[in-house]
């Protein structure tokens, strides 16, 4: 499920040079660029770029587990939807492609709260589903996510996916890492396939 809320933002004008004077620094010489959305260069074409409260929610029935990124630290009881307090953390947002009528997201998500759950609730769509459970594990880690078509416009499939990864405490003692990914398709006749949606814990 994807619950979002994009803030306003403009759409930057770039601004190229080619060519320069001085001499190119050799690698030594160099710092190497870590550069995403984030922190990269701000006068991109047709980028809009801002934040969004962001929750993400899948289960692996395989291994009996739901995952949830960006909760508030207590769960998903304690989104306000849930009849709780607090909302989920607002996390960067880029979309691209927008004035060519098919807007393009990536989410890039960095420490953000992860609780897993289990057993999978019965009949489980969406996190609400989880508004009376507890999770049996918190922790944190990143989060990538990417959507090829947010309003689903085009003309063609629509792919979007997720991919996550943390370390969780659990409430019983211990820890492990978790990784988790969840790709599906919306296809022009706008039925929905999932294509992988699995929650897998490791030792730590």
């Amino acid at each position: 499920m994807k619950i979002q809320s994009l803030s306003a933002a403009g759409f930057l004008v770039p601004l190229l040079a080619f060519g320069c004077e001085k001499p190119v620094p050799v690698a030594n010489d160099a710092p190497i660029a870590q550069l995403d959305f984030t922190n990269g260069p701000s006068d991109l074409p047709n980028v809009l770029r801002g934040d969004s409260i962001l929750l993400f929610a899948w289960a692996d029935p395989a291994t009996d587990l739901v995952i949830v990124i960006n909760a508030p630290s207590g769960g998903v009881h304690e989104v306000v939807r849930c009849g709780g307090s607090q909302r989920p953390e607002r996390q960067p947002v880029q979309s691209v492609g927008e004035v060519q009528g098919v807007l393009r997201q990536l989410r890039i998500l960095r420490d953000a709260n992860i609780h897993l759950y289990r057993p999978v609730p019965p009949g489980f769509t969406n996190v609400l589903d989880l508004c009376q459970h507890m999770p049996f594990a918190h922790g944190t880690g990143n989060l990538t996510s990417t959507d090829n078509d947010r309003f689903v416009t085009g003309d063609g499939a629509n792919a979007f996916g997720s991919r996550a990864e943390g370390v969780v405490d659990f409430v019983a003692g211990g820890s492990a890492r978790v990784l988790a990914e969840r790709q599906a398709l919306v296809k022009p006749d706008g039925t929905r396939e999932v294509l992988v949606s699995n929650v897998v814990l490791l030792p730590h």
